[in-house]
């Protein structure tokens, strides 16, 4: 049976890929994000809003209302933000993108799931939570609250019938990452596909490339011991 599927952040990178997906496969879609959508007015439903805008709960509770109930969300927002001292200007908004809006999102689809024992939230988000990173401390730190959160609520959920998937991705071909290595690097279609499947099997965590979440979980191994030995 198709899906009502909400999108948060498709309008580029591996949300259009998601939605390119979903769309292939008979679902419903309707997305938003602060750019239009490169599907243009024949696409799906698309409202153009800043997740990080005093505005967004306004527009997603109106979006709920108008177009919902929806059996899913997939949360593909996010961005990233070196840092260079000492200025600090951007680390809130970077937390808000890419932390706190999930949240908003959530909370706003939460109380209908629940009610129907239904639902299921998918959260994109990234290898980079399992290390300490200096040159981009706000990034890594969004996702490690967003990493732990998602899989906290999917325990605290699973009893009422609402799913909660955590995606932790590796380096995907978009305009995201910065870094000059990029190991065992996937195309955002490919990313889309573990999304699609996720959206089949509701696991509540999938780590992928997982070769590459050894090597980080690796490296903040040493990070800690440098920390306590310090």
């Amino acid at each position: 049976m198709p899906l009502k599927v909400l999108l948060i952040g498709n309008s580029d990178g591996i949300g259009a890929a998601v939605t390119t997906a979903l769309i292939a496969r008979g679902d419903r879609v309707v997305g938003i994000s602060r750019s239009p959508s490169p599907l243009g007015p024949n696409g799906p439903k698309h409202v153009v809003q800043d997740i990080s805008s005093s505005e967004y709960p306004k527009a997603l509770a109106r979006v709920v209302s108008e177009e919902g109930p929806f059996d899913a969300c997939i949360f593909c927002a996010a961005i990233g933000s070196g840092l260079k001292l000492p200025d600090l200007s951007q680390e809130a908004h970077v937390v808000e993108v890419n932390f706190t809006s999930m949240i908003r999102t959530f909370a706003a689809l939460l109380p209908a799931w629940e009610d129907g024992s239904r639902g299921h939230f998918i959260g994109l988000s990234s290898l980079a939570d399992d290390f300490y990173n200096a040159a981009a401390p706000s990034y890594t730190a969004s996702k490690a609250g967003f990493s732990n959160y998602l899989v906290s609520m999917a325990l605290k959920l699973k009893s009422h019938g609402v799913h909660v998937t955590n995606i932790r991705f590796g380096f995907v071909d978009t305009k995201l990452p910065k870094a000059s290595w990029k190991p065992l690097m996937m195309t955002s279609e490919q990313a889309a596909a573990h999304v699609i499947r996720c959206l089949n099997t509701k696991p509540m965590q999938l780590s992928v490339p997982k070769v590459l979440g050894l090597v980080l979980h690796g490296i903040r191994w040493l990070q800690s011991l440098r920390v306590w030995t310090s």
